[in-house]
C-alpha cells in the first residue's frame, strides 16, 4: 500500500514535465540563440524541426533539421547548450516546430512543440 501511494507522489510532477519548455529562443541581430534549461540534455540525434517565417509576411526564412551544440558530460547522446542559429534580416520572427530533449534528473524524455514569436 505505501509503495502505490509513493507511486502516485511522483506520477503528477514527472507528468507536469512532458512538453516542457526546456529550449528558449531569443533573437539577437541576424541570429537566434538558443538556451538549454539546466539539469535537460537536447538528443543529439533527434528528429528536430524548427521553420522560421517572417512574422509579417510568413515567408519562410530557413528550415533547421539537427541542431548542434556542446555535448552534455552527463550523457554523450545530449547536447547540454545549443549553438546560434543565423537567420537573415532583424525583424519578428514566428518560429515553429519540435525539438526532442530528456531530464537528467528524472530520467524521462519529450518533445517540446514550438509556436512562437520572437
Amino acid at each position: 500500500m505505501v509503495a502505490r501511494c509513493l507511486v502516485l507522489l511522483f506520477i503528477p510532477a514527472a507528468a507536469l514535465a512532458f512538453g516542457e519548455k526546456v529550449v528558449r529562443f531569443q533573437r539577437s541581430g541576424e541570429q537566434v540563440l538558443l538556451s538549454v534549461a539546466a539539469g535537460y540534455g537536447v538528443q543529439r540525434d533527434g528528429r528536430h524541426e524548427l521553420i522560421f517565417t517572417e512574422s509579417l509576411t510568413g515567408k519562410v526564412v530557413k528550415k533547421v533539421q539537427s541542431l548542434h551544440g556542446k555535448v552534455a558530460r552527463q550523457d554523450p547522446k545530449y547536447f547540454e547548450s545549443l549553438e546560434p542559429i543565423a537567420v537573415p534580416g532583424t525583424g519578428r520572427l514566428h518560429v515553429t516546430g519540435r525539438i526532442f530533449y530528456c531530464s537528467f534528473r528524472q530520467k524521462f524524455c519529450s518533445v517540446q512543440r514550438v509556436d512562437e514569436e520572437i
